[in-house]
């Protein structure tokens, strides 16, 4: 097999190293360079710092025309590997390998199709979540199933740690189901059940609103973070919640006084943080950041800002 591997984020890193070590990836196909923070430098894929470092010529595109395919057909690759690529593929490009097409997706599919399957599994509050590796199909993540993985969620993931779980688990998955391939022992299975999906996370997706449940924002602050980071408003500044304490199953234990308004700060606890009223029980809050500032652990916050307790958040 002569494989293009097509992947842009770091989640995908693992899989096009371990790939590597045990098959011919001719070439990597990657989202163009986007200008940085400060909009100065552009900044290469995590996925084209890696393919450099092996010595996998890059290819890379702001659209996936002509020109592209062309590139693309002169390194005769038979075989399509995309995990986190960004871009769809249409029937011309995947014409372009006959062998196979093979799509990593970080869910038990049909469940939470679409972009964001990492922060949709916490978002959901699932007990488990998993990683399938499809065949690509005209409908997004639609097609037949080759290897699936199955694993449970604590319910204290972020965003950040579960995409590094999946990263590793993925790329041993994903040499396995190549070995299937090339062994000509790979069976491919229809999805089962109803599907669901996932939608592109937005900065408006952080915007926490203290009406919700403790659980329900818990769930929300971990899958904002690294990115949009949860946020609400403090003194007329955006403030931003990184962390929170515990698991999902031990959120909202605490009972509230109904005569408090909803989103302020009633407490604090050592082994806990601060807590927030919610609409049901109380939110315990560990790490906080003002936008612009050093992000703090819940004391040190409290030490700069000492009128944080008893303040209402909007």
């Amino acid at each position: 097999m002569r494989i293009l591997f097509a992947g842009t984020a770091e989640i995908a890193v693992p899989s096009l190293r371990a790939l590597s070590q045990h098959y011919e990836i001719a070439a990597v196909l990657t989202n163009t360079d986007k200008r940085g923070a400060r909009g100065k430098a552009l900044v290469p894929s995590a996925v084209k710092n890696e393919a450099e470092k092996l010595g996998i010529p890059v290819l890379q595109f702001d659209h996936l025309g002509r020109e592209a395919r062309e590139a693309v057909r002169a390194y005769a690759c038979d075989t399509l590997v995309c995990f986190a690529y960004g871009r769809l593929f249409g029937p011309k490009f995947l014409s372009l390998f006959p062998f196979e097409q093979l799509n990593i997706h970080p869910s038990l599919l049909p469940l939470l199709r679409g972009p964001s399957p990492i922060q949709g599994a916490i978002f959901s509050q699932a007990s488990e979540s998993g990683i399938s590796i499809q065949r690509i199909a005209s409908e997004m993540d639609s097609g037949d199933v080759l290897l699936a993985e199955q694993f449970p969620l604590n319910g204290d993931e972020t965003t950040a740690s579960l995409s590094s779980f999946v990263a590793e688990r993925a790329a041993d998955l994903a040499v396995r189901a190549l070995g299937k391939l090339q062994r000509g022992t790979a069976v491919f299975s229809p999805q089962r059940g109803e599907a669901t999906y996932t939608k592109l996370i937005t900065p408006v997706m952080a915007e926490l609103d203290f009406t919700s449940p403790a659980k329900a924002l818990h769930a929300q602050i971990r899958a904002m973070n690294p990115w949009p980071k949860a946020r609400t408003t403090y003194q007329g500044q955006t403030l931003l919640i990184t962390g929170v304490h515990g698991t999902i199953d031990e959120v909202g234990e605490d009972s509230t006084d109904t005569n408090i308004p909803v989103g302020t700060v009633v407490a604090k606890q050592k082994n806990k943080g601060i807590a927030i009223t919610t609409s049901e029980g109380l939110l315990w809050v560990t790490r906080l950041q003002l936008e612009k500032r050093k992000e703090m652990d819940w004391q040190s916050f409290l030490n700069g800002n000492q009128d944080f307790l008893g303040f209402k958040l909007e």
